[in-house]
């Protein structure tokens, strides 16, 4: 991969931040500029709606940091928006207005894929490929817990308390009552419950903390940012609760904004350390920006690099949990993605199909029939419902909409203008899920039987016909005929006629 400069903007409930690289490699690069703006969204959220001035001001500072990406000469500028807009009625509105304004198509990504994201960013500053680290991210509006195993997420948590959030809701006073304190402390307690009672039996080697929260106080423990060690913790948050906020304000690193938030975020930071017995964490500087532009360069690495991925990609292994977790005939799952991919594989070159959307395809096809576990009837759609609600770790949203569409499409109607959930899909996202769907549809029908009946496929592509190649020691008249009848998608995806063979399967090893 070439040297290349990419940008990622954060729209965070504090602020919303910029990081600038030179990428020779996603193991390999340098942060050449970090700047951020001001903007708290966490605080203009009114009944969860964001008000058109604040997104004027967020469309104001994307601007100014695309210029500045620009002018570095950036390839790529990946923006990403987290908690408050994640949590806003008007979230699409903000997105359109965003993109209207700037040309910045900001992905709002969900709590996992903000922690998973975060985690990579940990290990990569650590290097850590190999062994156990445990990541704390204190953002304005959310906290996310992220367990990595050699360098792949193994636990990822989200907690809706964020240093924003708590010091509105709970720190009225300057300097905060005691009683205020007590309150804000019981709500982070409230909200470790469920994680303490996830990890309490979990180990790891280091424990890492990333945020400009956690960068603070470690600066007012130790000017050198080594280590935050809990006793001294302790020691600063009851400091920082006596002062008010213009006090707070002249502490070395601490701005006017930080010094309104450091004491709920700090407060975030010492319970959890008690509720996990966490002793010392070593701050990172790296964090959820840098997770995006470590995540889209390893996407981008796998992209140019053959053999294309089977069903133990690890994107994938989330996607096995959730097919068991609704009870799926993993049997049948995992013959219908071996039989969607060898076709995808065969028509990669000629239609110019890409590796990542191979994996898009392997996650609809191995969940395609897990909406049988609400009901026999219309299970396709309940496929999709399942699909769009489940919390997939290392795909985005729109990644997940994509996999439930394709998913839903292994049998009934095709594609629709009037189906909302594909409506709302771009044109050629909308183009992805004809031709992944039209081969999902076909390699389902080619397990009719449920009896793993064909072996191998060959494809070959002339002009506007292609033929299927059918492998196999048995017969496969029920799979042909029911692949006849649905290759309909499959046609129409592909502009071509769809013919179908057999060859027996021992005289194919004997030629």
């Amino acid at each position: 991969m070439k040297n290349q400069t990419i940008a990622a903007i954060d729209i965070g409930s504090n602020s919303i931040k910029l990081s600038i690289v030179q990428a020779a490699a996603s193991d390999s690069f340098t942060v050449i500029l970090q700047d951020r703006e001001k903007v708290r969204l966490g605080e203009t959220l009114i009944e969860r709606v964001i008000p058109n001035e604040a997104i004027q001001r967020s469309a104001e500072a994307i601007l100014r940091f695309k210029a500045i990406a620009e002018n570095r000469k950036a390839e790529k500028i990946l923006a990403v928006a987290t908690a408050s807009i994640r949590e806003a009625i008007n979230k699409d509105e903000f997105v359109h207005e965003i993109e209207k304004k700037t040309s910045v198509k900001v992905e709002i990504i969900p709590a996992v894929e903000e922690a998973r994201l975060i985690g990579i960013a940990a290990v990569s500053y650590f290097r850590k490929t190999k062994g156990t680290l445990f990541n704390i991210d204190i953002g304005g509006g959310s906290t996310e817990l992220s367990l990595m195993q050699d360098a792949m997420p193994e636990l990822l948590l989200s907690m809706k308390i964020g240093s924003v959030t708590l010091k509105r809701k709970h720190l009225k006073s300057d300097p905060p009552k005691e009683k205020e304190l007590k309150d804000l402390r019981h709500e982070i307690r409230d909200a470790l419950i469920r994680p303490t009672r996830e990890i309490q039996n979990r180990t790891w080697e280091i424990t890492s903390g990333t945020s400009g929260t956690i960068l603070n106080l470690a600066y007012l423990i130790d000017p050198t940012r080594k280590q935050i060690q809990l006793k001294k913790l302790i020691s600063l948050n009851e400091k920082l609760a006596r002062m008010t906020e213009a006090q707070r304000a002249t502490l070395p690193s601490i701005s006017l904004s930080r010094a309104e938030v450091i004491v709920s975020g700090g407060q975030i930071l010492e319970q959890i350390m008690k509720a996990l017995k966490i002793t010392t964490l070593s701050p990172c500087p790296y964090a959820l920006r840098e997770g995006v532009i470590i995540d889209h360069l390893k996407k981008t690495e796998l992209e140019g690099l053959p053999p294309v991925p089977d069903v133990q990609d690890p994107r994938l292994k989330g996607i096995f949990a959730i097919g068991r977790r609704y009870g799926y005939e993993e049997k049948h799952a995992l013959q219908v993605a071996m039989l969607a991919e060898k076709i995808f594989d065969q028509l990669a070159e000629n239609y110019k199909l890409k590796r990542s959307e191979r994996t898009l395809l392997s996650a609809a096809a191995l969940l395609h029939n897990i909406g049988y576990y609400i009901s026999h009837d219309s299970h396709h759609k309940h496929t999709l419902y399942l699909i769009k609600h489940s919390e997939i770790i290392g795909f985005s949203e729109k990644e997940k909409l994509i996999i439930a569409n394709i998913a839903r499409y292994h049998r009934g109607k095709l594609p629709q203008e009037k189906h909302p959930d594909f409506m709302i899909l771009n044109e050629q996202e909308k183009q992805l899920v004809w031709k992944l769907g039209g081969i999902l549809r076909l390699a389902n029908a080619l397990d009719r039987s449920y009896e793993n009946r064909i072996k191998d496929i060959l494809v070959s592509c002339e002009r506007k016909k292609i033929t299927i190649q059918l492998i196999s020691d048995e017969d496969c008249s029920l799979e042909i005929q029911m692949a006849n009848q649905r290759k309909d998608m499959f046609e129409k995806a592909f502009n071509c006629k769809l013919v179908i063979t057999t060859k027996h399967h021992l005289k194919a090893y004997n030629l």
